[in-house]
């Protein structure tokens, strides 16, 4: 256990979920002396902003997403929900892996990384894209997220 850092962080009593659910992000990295309580970690994996911008988006569009971060959990299931970017995004081990948008023409997957893309190139041929979106007017393959997703995770950065 990190005495000096409990000593200088203490958690308040009837601290809010943001205090509480920043203290504990922050405990975890500085001494990590107990488990993150399980409600908390729940509600800390899920963002409701996530399901505030769902709902502005199209009906089709959301269909979309929603079956698309479905699957993202399913996949990792330690993943962290966020806002990175204005985007829905999602965070596992310190680290943005992937996030999504409604566009104008259907919706977009963001890997946060210069090179998923580019190491899947020949896994993503029938796709539009840019360097850092892959582009998508259908759900795209359980089989596909996973490849992006664990090629996201193996890059470390």
């Amino acid at each position: 256990m990190n005495g000096e850092w409990h000593k200088k962080h203490a958690l308040p009593r009837g601290a809010s979920l943001e205090k509480r659910i920043a203290w504990h992000r922050e405990h975890q990295k500085r001494c990590a002396c107990r488990p993150i309580p399980p409600k908390l970690l729940a509600q800390m994996r899920q963002d409701p902003a996530i399901d505030e911008y769902l709902a502005a988006v199209t009906p089709s569009s959301r269909a979309l997403l929603q079956k698309l971060r479905k699957t993202i959990r399913s996949i990792v299931p330690d993943v962290e929900e966020c806002i990175s970017y204005r985007m829905p995004a999602f965070r596992y081990q310190g680290r943005i892996i992937a996030g999504f948008q409604a566009t104008s023409k259907g919706c977009s997957y963001y890997p946060f990384s210069g090179t998923t893309l580019k190491t899947l190139a020949h896994e993503i041929e029938g796709y539009s894209q840019t360097k850092s979106a892959l582009h998508f007017d259908k759900a795209l393959p359980a089989s596909l997220i996973r490849k992006l997703l664990k090629t996201r995770i193996a890059e470390g950065k």
